[in-house]
């Protein structure tokens, strides 16, 4: 077989080859012999037309870049044609399907700082009510008892973000400065401290 007909037989194999690894899963070991048979290919065309004709052997080589990608984009436009490739590639989501989607998420960006009870024990899932309508709500981690006063803090996807209020009031005093110690206070007009309660008279 001459080196001409050995490129173009190794071209087609590459081809072939693409479709292949398109269709089927093969850890890449298909497209390994696709880049082999088209190495191939320019070899034997390289023999073959290199000396006597060097501008066909370029023609040649232009070509296989240009139909290599065509080749490879034109299987895959097969693939989403076929009912296995409906199930293997996700399409992308419509704009019906989005923006209800959006809608929901601003509605309940809305809620967050307002206040509500908690219908269910969250742990940290549950159903919550705030201004009358019921939510699928989280909670930050903790576990909140059914009738807990909530508030809104986030919201995540289609679900809001609850924490109970008691916690809130605990940090607000947590963050508030500390009292002075009793006994600690000055009496007027004197730099002594006040006597504590345990104090013993100084003879």
């Amino acid at each position: 077989m001459s080196y001409e007909a050995l490129a173009l037989l190794l071209m087609i194999v590459g081809f072939a080859l693409i479709v292949a690894e398109v269709f089927i899963p093969s850890g890449g070991m298909i497209m390994i012999l696709c880049i082999c048979s088209f190495a191939a290919s320019v070899w034997f065309a390289h023999r073959a037309w290199w000396g006597p004709a060097p501008a066909f052997f370029w023609s040649y080589v232009g070509a296989l870049a240009l139909l290599i990608p065509a080749a490879a984009f034109g299987a895959f436009r097969m693939l989403e044609r076929t009912a296995l490739g409906r199930r293997m590639l996700l399409s992308a989501p419509t704009r019906e399907e989005v923006v209800p989607y959006q809608n929901e998420v601003s509605r309940l960006q809305r809620m967050i700082g307002q206040r509500g009870d908690a219908l269910s024990l969250m742990t940290p899932g549950g159903m919550v009510r705030i201004n009358g309508e019921r939510l699928h709500a989280v909670s930050e981690g903790t576990v909140i008892e059914p009738g807990a006063q909530i508030e809104v803090m986030d919201v995540k996807g289609t679900r809001v973000v609850v924490r109970a209020v008691s916690s809130v009031w605990i940090e607000e005093e947590s963050a508030s400065p500390p009292r002075e110690p009793p006994g600690s206070e000055l009496a007027e007009g004197d730099d002594r401290p006040l006597p504590l309660d345990f104090d013993f008279p100084q003879g």
